[in-house]
């Protein structure tokens, strides 16, 4: 996955940044997250891995907070 092993900081300029994010807005971003079924399939892991901490909800959830609170690039 894309975001293994990443710290906040690194997953945050990643989300932001259109060229490691497919080329897309923080809208875009908003709306990948809650629509997109690759991202779903997450929640719904093969045999061998297991659900993310959080349901799907939540995870948009967070990501639209995120956003609506300015995209914040935490400290490293």
């Amino acid at each position: 996955m894309v975001f293994e092993g990443k710290t906040p900081a690194q997953l945050a300029r990643q989300l932001k940044d259109p060229k490691q994010n497919g080329g897309k807005t923080l809208e875009q971003i908003v709306n990948h997250v809650a629509e997109d079924s690759l991202v779903a399939t997450a929640w719904n892991p093969a045999e061998g891995r297991t659900k993310p901490p959080l349901t799907h909800a939540e995870f948009g959830k967070q990501i639209r907070e995120w956003i609506d609170k300015g995209a914040a690039v935490p400290n490293e």
